[in-house]
């Protein structure tokens, strides 16, 4: 029976000539100075595969990577469960084995959710990936896909920014140039997370509408935002909180003072209360006159 290598089988190896290598001690390769050219493509290969095999894996043992490409992966996740659960797990997950030997997930958190919700192992594609490798394979996932939205994409972006990653390497994951991603950071920057975390995805609200937030929070972003989050209820549908937040932080048109009436003498109505003032010391003789004149003008207007 052929030994194993790296925890494979060698049959492989033998079917390419490599029969030697049945006689090995253990599990143990040889050492690189007893390898021939051949023996060393064939443990190379191996090699390669441990890294990039598909196994079935605990959810457990897979923690989510920091940088969240959604303000929630769990939401509206119980039709990906069941179609799980009836249908199986179709496509693998992407995850990569940390130096210190822990399994960090790339791509695939619904996934990833949805068999821990079922207590399902989780099918997944392992392989050996850099901080960078990681987040541009997680970027072009996204790009794939369509239901990611604009304030989702935009907080990726800051994401990999804030985590110390340059603007080259946030573009070649998502695509998005210098300039976008500019607006996008300012934008995230200029709103309170929890603000956009109570609004949340708004799918179909672009740029604009986002924009409009932050410009009528830069001047009045209050200290506390508990005012606006109470005037938003979570029962509605995310754009429309969305619309509601825009309305809400509006600025409030000042009121226009009346301008001075030509004789000095100014009116009022509020409610049902009338004020009457005098601009000078001259026109209050006309107050007198007025009022001595009231119970006539007004059996004049009820008549008329």
């Amino acid at each position: 029976m052929a030994r194993k290598i790296f925890g494979k089988s060698l049959e492989r190896a033998m079917d390419e000539g490599l029969d030697y290598l049945d006689d090995l001690d253990g599990e143990e390769a040889p050492s690189p100075s007893h390898q021939s050219p051949t023996v060393s493509r064939a443990i190379d290969a191996l090699r390669d595969e441990d890294r990039h095999s598909t196994r079935m894996i605990s959810p457990s043992l897979i923690r989510m990577s920091p940088i969240m490409d959604r303000l929630d992966p769990s939401e509206d996740l119980e039709g990906l469960i069941a179609s799980i659960q009836e249908e199986g797990q179709k496509v693998p997950i992407l995850v990569r084995r940390l130096p210190n030997g822990e399994l960090e997930v790339v791509f695939g958190r619904r996934r990833l959710l949805a068999c821990r919700a079922l207590g399902r192992d989780v099918r997944a594609t392992v392989m050996e990936m850099t901080d960078e490798e990681s987040v541009i394979a997680q970027g072009v996932e996204n790009n794939e896909r369509l239901d990611t939205s604009f304030i989702e994409r935009a907080l990726f972006v800051a994401r990999i920014l804030d985590a110390g990653f340059k603007a080259v390497v946030v573009t070649r994951a998502t695509g998005i140039d210098k300039t976008s991603i500019s607006l996008m950071k300012g934008i995230v920057e200029g709103i309170p997370e929890e603000l956009i975390r109570h609004i949340g995805p708004a799918h179909g609200a672009g740029r604009r509408q986002w924009d409009q937030l932050r410009s009528n929070l830069k001047d009045q972003m209050p200290t506390d935002i508990s005012g606006v989050l109470a005037e938003i209820p979570r029962a509605r549908p995310s754009p429309e909180r969305l619309a509601e937040a825009i309305r809400l932080t509006q600025a409030k048109p000042k009121p226009q003072a009346e301008p001075p009436s030509p004789s000095g003498i100014t009116a009022r109505v509020s409610g049902s209360r009338l004020t009457i003032s005098a601009g000078s010391k001259t026109d209050r003789g006309f107050l007198k006159h007025l009022e001595s004149r009231l119970p006539e003008l007004f059996e004049e207007w009820r008549k008329s």
